[in-house]
């Protein structure tokens, strides 16, 4: 077992530096990676918690841990507003203005200061939104060999989801059938007594065998993701696509085969991030996303969610400026519009409803998402499984964690 995260340093709290650029926009919080613009990792976040602890989260309702945090300041965590960065160059480019101005400029420092005076309560709001992005996710922050339990035991809560619209739609019911999927819980459960068996060679056959059962499935899933045509064949073959993507990469990893878990994982990112923008877009903003500036939607979307979700469906970073746009579009929320998308004036129906819980799901995976990516890349560096990161973190005291993770610092900004 390794001693300790090559090139990171267990602590109980984020530096200032690191958090400042966090808020500035300039540090991008990808589920459990805090990482620059270059791509270099500054901290992991890791799970402190079993498997089967995190799924039991998945059931509680997400009010209970996102309680008293700020909605916009969570939006602007890990996001492109960057606060601090812009009042700083404003105040920057005012210098020259004399008079009535350097009064208001003072004003604006002072602001600054205030926040900085605020980065320990920040610090605390980073965590619980990585938290809250794993929870919404439905995956954890790291991609570790506890996956394979995590992964096996999730399968039941996804069907269990899909059994509620199973008698309803008849695509749902026909998917949990696949033979595919019978095989898959089947590859996974051999993958998660892998830590029973004592016999390398066993153990290295039962991976090998496990990853090409994974990998088959996963090109079916691909085939059926790639296909949908409606928001339950996508949100079925979404899942499924998704795990299957992981498995087979923590195979990969765990057979040594470090750059072509990351290229795999790499190439599912892809396929996933297509038609995941395209559901987000034809199914979700239908031409039409200045009705969730209607007060019809306010329970419902906010609007830190309005532009992270046209953002990602159009592959941009237009950011605020989006609310500015969407208020100058026509309402598109006449009689025949309703009609044709079959959605009730005035309301929003239980079809509406899910697609935006399917989509907030895709915002928060996307993140995570590629925190996997980052942290494959990592593993790839380091030359270590899965499995023997997993391990370390086992052996980690619980009392060495902040809310519910582990945080690891880059050792230039530990010292």
């Amino acid at each position: 077992m390794i001693a300790e995260l090559a090139g990171f340093v267990l602590s109980r709290s984020i530096p200032d530096n690191l958090m400042l650029g966090v808020l500035a926009g300039v540090n991008k919080v990808y589920g459990g990676v805090v990482r620059n613009e270059q791509g270099q990792i500054l901290a992991h976040l890791v799970n402190s918690t079993t498997p089967g602890n995190i799924l039991s989260a998945f059931t509680s309702p997400l009010n209970t841990l996102l309680s008293g945090v700020n909605t916009y300041q969570l939006h602007r965590i890990g996001g492109d507003v960057g606060v601090i960065g812009a009042e700083v160059g404003r105040i920057g480019g005012d210098v020259g203005i004399i008079g009535a101005e350097v009064g208001r400029i003072g004003a604006e420092v002072g602001a600054i200061s205030t926040e900085v005076s605020h980065i320990g309560a920040n610090v605390t709001q980073l965590l619980q939104l990585a938290q809250a992005s794993m929870l919404l996710s439905g995956l954890t922050l790291a991609v570790s060999s506890a996956g394979f339990l995590f992964l096996s035991n999730k399968i039941n809560k996804i069907d269990e989801k899909l059994q509620q619209v199973a008698s309803d739609v008849k695509y749902i019911k026909s998917f949990l059938e696949l033979q595919e999927r019978s095989r898959l819980i089947a590859a996974l459960k051999v993958i998660r007594e892998l830590n029973k068996v004592e016999d390398h060679a066993a153990r290295i056959q039962m991976l090998i065998s496990s990853r090409q059962t994974i990998g088959e499935i996963h090109e079916k899933y691909k085939m059926l993701l790639t296909d949908s045509s409606n928001e339950y064949s996508f949100m079925a073959a979404e899942e499924y696509f998704t795990i299957t993507a992981i498995g087979h990469s923590l195979c990969s990893a765990e057979l040594d085969m470090y750059d072509q878990a990351l290229n795999d994982l790499h190439d599912a990112q892809n396929t996933w991030q297509s038609s995941s923008r395209a559901f987000v877009k034809n199914h979700v903003i239908n031409d039409n996303a200045q009705r969730f500036l209607t007060k019809d939607y306010v329970q419902h979307i906010n609007s830190a969610e309005v532009i992270e979700w046209v953002d990602f469906a159009e592959s941009s970073s237009a950011g605020i400026s989006i609310l500015d746009h969407l208020r100058g579009q026509p309402q598109k929320m006449g009689l025949a519009w309703s009609i044709r998308n079959g959605i009730g004036i005035g309301n929003i129906d239980t079809e509406e409803k899910l697609n935006l819980e399917v989509s907030r799901k895709i915002i928060a995976r996307n993140k995570i998402l590629q925190g996997y990516i980052d942290q494959l890349k990592y593993l790839s560096q380091i030359r270590q499984k899965p499995s023997t990161v997993q391990n370390f973190m086992d052996s980690i005291p619980c009392d060495n964690s902040v809310e519910g993770c582990h945080i690891f610092i880059a050792d230039a900004y530990a010292n």
